[in-house]
């Protein structure tokens, strides 16, 4: 595949993804069966640890290629905003699918023998908490408002023409920790999905290959696609319409005198 091609850019989504899973649901299995430390030496700190660097490396891995959307709601927002096509958010979103599918499947054949002997426990997908079980609006509630702070955060972040985003190549370290940020503080009710591809793919192969047989009993697997597709939209549009016009705009380059060599002028990285 060619750099820059639309192949290349699927290829980068769908390792992004597996990539997020691989790391994510592992440190799930790795929580939730406790091979090491037996069950009192993991909690959730641990969890949302591991999901905030599952997304620092693999937005590190493939962010050169397509900014790693790894999520369809990042995808759909910028087909929103017309930033791409919505061709190319498609292949972004099928993308993103296959590689959370083939990510759960690393997982499950990492922990085989933890399954074999404790049992089938999911490790794959999300689900609400016993205290939100039967609370409709809470659910999607949770999963708009924790896409609504990634979209919100991410477009900040990457703004560094204008805002006080990181310099040079921190801003995916910064959206990993916006990650942990989000799951400690509203990951509760619904274990903050917000992301379809990270939820739908996982739960797909957990109800085809792990015997998971409440995978898609329950209306609620449609709470982790559709509310993080509308909060992750709000989040964007809330940034570019109510945050961004009250920015400073990016500051030009002073003239050169005549007769000065032009070459050098720093310009702003965004600006090359």
């Amino acid at each position: 595949m060619r750099r820059e091609s639309l192949g290349g850019q699927f290829w980068a989504e769908l390792v992004g993804t597996m990539i997020l899973i691989l790391l994510g649901d592992g440190v799930v299995a790795n929580t939730v069966f406790a091979p090491r430390l037996g069950e009192p030496g993991y909690n959730w700190n641990t969890i949302t640890l591991g999901w905030g660097f599952a997304v620092v490396f693999a937005v590190y891995i493939a962010g050169g290629i397509t900014g790693a959307h790894i999520n369809p709601a990042v995808t759909v927002a910028a087909m929103v905003r017309r930033t791409i096509s919505v061709t190319t958010g498609l292949v972004y979103i099928v993308g993103q699918v296959i590689g959370a599918f083939i990510g759960a499947a690393l997982v499950h054949l990492l922990y085989f023998s933890s399954f074999q002997d404790l049992g089938y426990r999911n490790v794959f997908y999300t689900g609400p908490a016993t205290a939100y079980a039967n609370a409709v609006f809470n659910q999607y509630y949770a999963e708009i408002i924790g896409t609504f702070m990634l979209l919100l955060g991410v477009y900040a972040i990457v703004d560094n023409v204008r805002n006080v985003g990181p310099g040079a190549n921190l801003w995916p370290f910064m959206v990993g920790m916006l990650v942990l940020s989000i799951g400690l503080s509203l990951g509760g009710p619904t274990g903050y999905a917000i992301n379809p591809a990270r939820d739908f793919g996982p739960r797909l192969y957990a109800s085809l290959f792990a015997g998971d047989a409440e995978a898609f009993a329950s209306a609620y697997w449609l709470v982790p696609i559709i509310g993080p597709l509308i909060g992750g939209t709000l989040g964007a549009l809330f940034y570019d319409f109510l945050m961004k016009p009250f920015l400073p705009l990016p500051q030009e380059p002073e003239p050169a005198p005549r007769g000065a060599d032009v070459t050098h002028i720093p310009f702003p990285e965004s600006e090359r």
